[in-house]
């Protein structure tokens, strides 16, 4: 192992100078070479090794592979990655990855460490953004916490842009795709003088998306995007010993938000009304979208970093400083309308005389269109009948209200390692520290719609169009500091140790913004006893304002690997690591809320009706995630097969789930925790050159998950760990072809298939509680109780999806055809279980997509 790993890092460091790229497990490189004589690189371990000897589940995508398979945003390179699923829902910047069963959560931190061009990126809505001028892309599974910090208990991600050329180059791309897409991004890059070089790229992409909002009669107002970005990076060969890169970004994007429609899952209500739309599989849904609140989400995005490089005598210092600033707002429809809060305003009364569907045979306006069938199972009355529809979330009526929300994170990070650089050492080393200073501010606001439009603003006086009637406002700074090393040692030509520690330290702040004042009084649910409630209910408990809050979290980091190389062709190892993910604070209120109308505390609220024993704080505890690895890497008959497979079994502990809480109130996010989690899987990657001109390329990833304690909800042990499918496959070839002695084709196309998946610990018919206990003893359109929520037609059905893209290039121009999902699959993107609701709110997938691009270099 050590002499091939000397020969490897030599022609890595040549590979990295002229921007040449990684390729996945097995990609042959397109060169009148043999294989032997060229590595696949990986920069896993902070330093260039061979892909097939580094000891960590990598999968690694390469120029080349991110060019045939038309790579455009981070879903697209996961897709092509078994036991690795994206869900990309309600806004572009709001994204889960679950990396081995390790789901990402909703306002808390990640589970990977995101990675461009060596900074780490510390917002977890950063993530989505467009990949321009990328030269690599690396997977990596497992925890990887002991180089790469907090919050990597599941993997890390990193992304190498293209290096500035010295000769002077540029690129034009133009794209056409259907749903009026459109996407411009042009690229310029060269040398100053003999020291500096640089390289500019500038984006404009746009979509108007595939659904349609049939109240508003537009087609750009659900799932459309706006993108634009610029980015430049420049390179400084200050003296022979030092070289600085700067890198900065601005973008801006803006799309829809929010578009879920709501599924019932009570079978009390199939069996009052005789009805099954009252418990229906997710998977049958016939979508309708027609809001009157548009969904708006706007996102600016700012980027700075310095990147130092110091060749000392025997050791290579790096330092790395980056700023990052993100303002995001979000306004959509609300969730109100089934609880009759805004019932009586005149607005609500006004839109549910012409817009109900109610039969004209009962003095109705039969607005099927809008609703479908009368109770099927949304049931709107005309003014007159009040207090007994199912009104249902996000529709054009303004009895559901609005949400608006910010989530803003400016943050400055930096870090400083050494790194031992005789290669041929048989001891190698790394040592840094890491710092960040955060501070994220996190609004979520519900209010009344009375139909005077929208102010964008945290808190609106009840005098103002869109009142506010509860407000979550909290600004939270964090303080981290890390100190990490790695030592790789050659216990002979065939065996490697490795021994990498890291510690983390965080302390966390987070005060409350919320002015102490009542809500609106439109909204009936905030009055108890003729008296309007405060617009945050923490100010129940705090009548002189709320107290700020402060919390640190630690924790050591390890990990050890052996691998031992038994032939020139195979290597396995085993690996042993521990992950950590910083705990943290939930709005404060949250937990009075939910106390308040789903938990029974014997004074007369709502809560004692539903008695749901919710355990729910307003701060939530750090995750630690524990796991060991065996796996192996093969290069097969004549290196023009690769094979590489591993086993893991992972215990978490903690584990951070976000969980979504609709009643009276409108939509509460929380995070919640699972206390113990078990994971096991195995992957299987394998490529095969069948001759110089095709490649085939197949992976498999298995999981078996358990929740094994859930204090929080008992009744889900011995479910699976949410948003971890069972299994993945990935199928797919890419055959290149000399059309002319000028002209180039390439053909590739890629299968995936993502098996059965739950969003929720509660997966079948536990006995769960829901808000309809209390409205049931009101009386009105409500049966009496129990009315208990069954998630068991709420889990996501196995799907799979057809991309092919074939592309032409000559010297100077690339033209090419491409679809996204070729056979218009019809499947769910995410389902997300409201169990004290009854119900789960669900958001389609993309149909099929088809296009052409033509690029011009010069």
């Amino acid at each position: 192992m050590p002499n091939i790993r000397k020969k490897s890092i030599a022609l890595s460091v040549l590979f990295a100078l002229n921007g040449g790229g990684i390729a996945t497990m097995g990609q042959a490189i397109a060169q009148d070479v043999s294989n032997e004589d060229y590595e696949i690189i990986s920069i896993s371990r902070k330093r260039p090794e061979s892909l097939q000897e580094v000891p960590i589940a990598v999968t690694a995508l390469s120029e080349k592979v991110i060019e045939s398979a038309g790579i455009e945003r981070p879903g697209d390179a996961i897709a092509l990655i078994p036991n690795v699923t994206m869900v990309d829902a309600s806004n572009v910047g709001d994204t889960q990855v679950t990396i081995r069963g390790i789901v990402s959560t909703r306002d808390a931190e990640s589970t990977f460490a995101y990675v461009v061009d060596g900074v780490l990126i510390t917002n977890p809505n950063g993530f989505n953004e467009e990949l321009l001028d990328v030269s690599q892309i690396e997977v990596l599974k497992g925890p990887q916490g002991a180089l790469y910090g907090r919050n990597a208990v599941a993997g890390a991600i990193l992304v190498t842009t293209k290096m500035p050329d010295d000769e002077f180059e540029g690129r034009v791309k133009v794209g056409l795709g259907n749903n009026d897409t459109t996407k411009i991004n042009a690229v310029l890059s060269g040398a100053f003088s003999d020291t500096v070089r640089g390289r500019l790229t500038a984006s404009v992409n746009s979509t108007d998306g595939f659904y349609r909002n049939i109240y508003t009669q537009t087609d750009d107002s659900i799932d459309y995007l706006d993108d634009k970005t610029i980015k430049g990076r420049l390179i400084w060969d200050a003296s022979d010993i030092l070289t600085l890169d700067f890198r900065a970004a601005l973008s801006q994007a803006e799309s829809g938000a929010i578009n879920y429609n709501a599924v019932f899952a009570l079978p009390s209500f199939e069996t009052a009304f005789n009805q099954p739309a009252y418990f229906a599989d997710v998977n049958e849904h016939d979508f309708t979208f027609a809001f009157n609140v548009p969904g708006i989400n706007e996102q600016d995005t700012t980027e700075f970093s310095l990147k130092a490089d110091l060749d000392l005598d025997g050791v290579d210092m790096t330092a790395v400083f980056a700023y990052n600033d993100l303002e995001e707002t979000l306004l959509s429809d609300g969730t109100s309308a089934s609880f009759y809060g805004y019932e009586l305003t005149p607005q609500c009364q006004a839109d549910r005389a012409s817009l109900n569907n109610t039969p004209t045979a009962l003095g109705g306006a039969d607005r099927t269109d809008l609703f479908g069938e009368f109770f099927a199972p949304f049931g709107v009355f005309p003014p007159g009948v009040e207090f007994a529809g199912v009104y249902g979330p996000y529709t054009p009526l303004s009895c559901d209200g609005y949400q608006y929300q910010e989530r803003s994170q400016s943050d400055f990070s930096g870090e400083v390692r050494f790194t031992s650089d005789d290669t041929s050492a048989d001891l190698q080393w790394i040592a840094g520290l890491y710092f960040a200073e955060i501070e994220r501010d996190v609004v979520v606001a519900y209010g009344a719609d009375t139909g005077e439009g929208f102010l964008q603003q945290a808190y609106v006086p009840p005098t103002g169009p869109n009142p506010t009637d509860l407000l979550f406002d909290d600004t939270f700074d964090t303080s981290v500091f890390s100190v990490f090393g790695q030592v790789e040692y050659d216990l002979s030509e065939q065996w490697e140790l490795a021994v990498a520690l890291r510690y983390d330290y965080e302390d966390r702040d987070v005060s409350n913004n919320v002015p102490n004042v009542t809500a609106s009084g439109l909204n009936l649910n905030t009055i108890v006893d003729g008296v309007v409630g405060p617009i945050n209910p923490a100010f129940n408990t705090n009548p002189d304002g709320i107290p700020d809050r402060n919390r640190s979290f630690s924790h050591w980091q390890p990990k050890v690997t052996l691998g031992y190389a038994a032939s020139d062709n195979l290597n396995w190892y085993a690996s042993y690591g521990v992950g950590f993910r910083s705990g943290g604070f939930n709005s404060i209120g949250t937990q009075a809320t939910l106390d308040f109308w789903f938990n029974a505390t014997g004074d007369g609220s709502p809560g004692d009706s539903v008695d749901a024993q919710l355990l729910v704080d307003d701060e939530y505890d750090k995750e630690v995630t524990t796991s060991i690895e065996l796996g192996f890497k093969s290069n097969l008959v004549d290196n023009t097969v690769k094979l590489n497979g591993s086993i893991f079994s992972t215990k978490v502990e903690d584990n951070q789930f976000f969980e979504f809480f609709a009643g009276p109130f409108g939509l509460l996010r929380a995070v919640t925790t699972i206390d113990e989690l078990q994971i096991q899987g195995a992957e299987l990657d394998i490529s095969a050159q069948v001759t110089d001109d095709l490649l085939l390329f197949a992976g498999i990833g298995l999981i078996d998950s358990e929740i094994k304690e859930n204090k929080n909800r008992p009744l889900s042990v011995g479910n699976q760990a949410p948003q971890a499918a069972d299994q993945t496959f990935t199928l797919g070839a890419s055959w290149d072809y000399s059309l002319t002695q000028d002209i180039f084709m390439t053909t590739r196309i890629d299968w995936q298939y993502v098996g059965e998946t739950y969003f929720h610990t509660l997966q079948g018919k536990e006995d769960t509680p829901t808000i309809w206990d209390y409205f049931g003893t009101l009386g009105g359109g409500v049966p009496a109780g129990p009315h208990s929520v069954d998630f068991s037609q709420a889990k996501r059905d196995p799907y799979s999806t057809l991309n092919l893209r074939v592309s032409f290039d000559a010297e100077s121009w690339n033209l090419a055809l491409w679809t996204k999902n070729l056979t218009d699959e019809q499947y769910l993107q995410e389902v997300i279980p409201a169990p004290e609701f009854g119900g789960s709110f669900i958001h389609p997938s993309a149909g099929k997509a088809y296009g052409v691009d033509f690029t011009y270099r010069f």
